[in-house]
């Protein structure tokens, strides 16, 4: 049986109606864990902390993906004006679904909001707003390079120093929170790598290695690395 990844889902408006929200992951992330050797299984928002914490727990693996900004108040900061929109109940989803990964010591692979939920939730904050790394290029081209730290998990999974990536993002991690280090940066110091102390597999990167990966193997190999801690 292939081990089944968790992927979080966000929501398409968290400003209609109702019926007019939509619980979804862009098709690149479950194709990666597809790729890898996984089953991906989505994980609907819903303010119901058993049912978002039963299907992780169901899982062996967890994927947070990206999506809006994540509220300041999580990691106790008033809201600036450049905080862009947020989701109350994503929210809440990141935060249970990565404590049930925690308890049960699943591998934890965050992508994009999901390296600033990693901090977020466990005792880090973020930068609000910060330019230039929103690329008008396509999704699956590269733009700029992340330096990633010698010795590190990330390092063994991609390789040691440059990694061309591409940047959709306009917050990033700040403080990092307790038994996590920085593993990868920008050319800017924007941390664009992290991942735990303690050598399990808890990992989070800034880029959006899904859709670079059907063509680029390295960034592929973060999805195998993960599924591959899951079996």
């Amino acid at each position: 049986m292939r081990p089944l990844i968790a992927v979080l889902c966000g929501t398409s408006t968290t400003r209609g109606t109702p019926l007019q929200v939509q619980d979804f992951a862009r098709r690149p992330y479950c194709d990666a864990v597809r790729r890898a050797g996984g089953a991906p299984v989505l994980v609907p928002l819903a303010d119901d902390e058993a049912a978002v914490r039963s299907a992780v727990g169901h899982a062996q693996g967890l994927l947070i993906t990206g999506g809006v900004d994540i509220a300041p108040g999580v990691y106790g900061e008033e809201t600036l004006p450049e905080c862009g929109e947020i989701d109350p109940l994503r929210d809440a989803a990141d935060g249970w679904a990565l404590r049930e990964a925690l308890d049960r010591n699943l591998p934890v692979l965050g992508v994009c909001r999901g390296i600033q939920s990693l901090a977020a939730f466990l005792g880090g904050s973020l930068h609000q707003d910060i330019p230039n790394h929103r690329q008008s290029a396509a999704r699956n081209v590269a733009t700029h390079d992340v330096v990633v730290e010698a010795g590190s998990l990330l390092a063994r999974i991609v390789g040691a120093g440059a990694l061309p990536a591409n940047t959709f993002h306009h917050q990033a991690v700040k403080g990092v929170p307790p038994g996590f280090r920085v593993t990868a940066r920008a050319g800017d110091d924007v941390i664009e790598g992290l991942e735990a102390t303690d050598g399990s597999f808890r990992l989070g990167v800034q880029w959006h290695p899904e859709d670079l990966a059907p063509e680029v193997t390295v960034h592929q190999a973060l999805f195998d690395a993960l599924v591959e801690a899951a079996q």
